[in-house]
């Protein structure tokens, strides 16, 4: 399978809450790992590629800085696993000039792989 990913993914275990812009009632999703383009999350629920969403997110990074963030972003796949979970890779775009500090976190983490 080919890999289309712009940019690699860093290792991210933390929870994050997925609202979709149509307002249904937020979600809880595990996020899994993270880009300077998207992230990976898991997620139960009833979601498609091309939903819009809100996802809030918090976590403290390897040098003790929280970083809180409030991202939109569009579903790249979904993957059903098990018992209506579900794999989702959310595409965010311009995330360097929308959430500088969480981008500037996850490009260092790029860098040092």
């Amino acid at each position: 399978m080919e890999n289309r990913r712009k940019a690699p993914r860093i290792p991210l275990i933390t929870m994050a809450r997925v609202t979709p812009h149509e307002l249904q009632p937020s979600a809880e999703a595990l996020v899994r790992d993270i880009s300077t383009g998207g992230m990976g999350v898991y997620v139960k629920g009833r979601y498609q590629k091309g939903d819009m969403l809100l996802v809030k997110v918090s976590f403290e990074t390897t040098e003790g800085k929280i970083i809180k963030e409030a991202l939109t972003g569009r579903i790249a796949w979904v993957k059903s696993l098990e018992e209506g979970q579900l794999a989702v890779g959310i595409e965010i775009p311009d995330m360097e000039r929308k959430h500088p500090s969480l981008y500037a976190y996850v490009k260092q983490q790029e860098e040092m792989r």
